[in-house]
């Protein structure tokens, strides 16, 4: 039996998951055994169809984690009345509180701009303007924010300005080189959280 299985809604975020999981120790992890697999309706899937995927899993992982976007997963409600939605129906299929569900708010790229380092690094950034201020020239980010109000559209363009093909391997390189206490998006917080809960370091 393996520790964990990862239910992820696509591509990116699977390979974001694989990246995020070689790093238990920066995590505050011990080393996990898992396996990341992406439904295939996307984010309505995982949101809808957790729960029964998941349930032909139980004898095969210790733990069971849900992942999806909120934007893309046909759903207005808030990204915690979704999250307790497929909890609730993951715990009541076998799992009890060996199961959570992550819901990132709006979507994965949030998670992409905790580190501009990094981010800028994995895209290979030649620009003289930093790439926080040519985001800002083109109004992709306003002066006073943190982040991109539109984090996707804000990173497919960087990369096309620097001449790179969108793709999801862009999402796992940034996840393989950004720092982990820089991001502090809510859904990360608690992805950690149940991780190191579930899976603490050796005392």
């Amino acid at each position: 039996m393996k520790d964990l299985i990862v239910l992820a809604a696509d591509k990116s975020m699977k390979l974001v998951m694989d990246g995020l999981l070689t790093r238990s120790a920066e995590l505050g992890l011990r080393a996990v055994s898992f396996d990341a697999v992406v439904h295939e309706k996307r984010d309505p899937g995982v949101r809808l169809e957790a729960h029964s995927f998941l349930h032909s899993q139980l004898r095969r992982y210790g733990h069971a984690l849900a992942i999806c976007d909120r934007h893309g997963s046909g759903q207005a409600r808030s990204r915690q009345e979704i999250e307790d939605r497929i909890e609730g129906n993951i715990s009541v299929n076998g799992w009890n509180d060996r199961g959570a569900a992550i819901v990132i708010d709006p979507e994965l790229e949030n998670w992409m701009w905790g580190d501009w380092r990094a981010t800028s690094q994995a895209l290979t950034w030649s620009d003289a303007r930093t790439l926080r201020q040519w985001l800002v020239d083109g109004n992709l980010l306003r002066v006073e924010d943190a982040k991109p109000c539109d984090p996707k559209a804000a990173l497919e363009s960087a990369a096309r300005c620097c001449g790179k093909r969108w793709s999801s391997s862009i999402h796992q390189e940034i996840a393989g080189r950004a720092r982990i206490e820089s991001c502090i998006d809510p859904a990360f917080l608690k992805l950690r959280s149940v991780l190191q809960r579930w899976f603490p370091l050796a005392t």
